[in-house]
């Protein structure tokens, strides 16, 4: 009784909606807001902090979950160091599921409400593509 009970919790909490602090288009937190950009067969989520330093804005870590047909990407909490005003981050996508979620154009971002946002998504540009060359998956320019 006790072992199905826990296993039932175990279930309930793994199924859980994931919570998310920040919204696709926080202008706050963004001077550009979260994106899938692809170079060849790669994928990456991008986005620039907002250039505001009189708000402290710590480092973030985009997060996702696969809930059914969808690839729901959130930000769930953020750093307490460091001050990443204006700089560009990029998150390589490396799972072949989420990917072929994402060439599927069943990807998404869960903002504060709830609500799920298409994520877009476009050619990484020349600029992108150079960062890209120079990191190791996980850039921050």
């Amino acid at each position: 009784m006790r072992l199905s009970c826990c296993l039932l919790i175990l279930a309930l909490l793994a199924s859980c909606s994931p919570m998310a602090m920040v919204d696709l288009h926080d202008e706050a937190r963004f001077n550009e807001s979260p994106t899938i950009v692809k170079t060849g067969n790669r994928y990456f989520i991008r986005f620039r902090y907002a250039d505001n330093h009189d708000l402290p804005l710590y480092f973030m870590t985009v997060r996702s979950r696969i809930m059914g047909d969808k690839l729901v990407f959130f930000i769930p909490a953020t750093a307490s160091a460091g001050d990443m005003a204006g700089e560009l981050q990029l998150e390589e996508i490396t799972s072949h599921k989420q990917l072929d979620l994402i060439q599927q154009q069943h990807a998404f971002w869960k903002d504060v409400n709830g609500q799920l946002v298409t994520m877009p998504v476009r050619d990484a540009d020349e600029t992108d593509v150079a960062l890209i060359k120079s990191g190791d998956g996980y850039v921050y320019y």
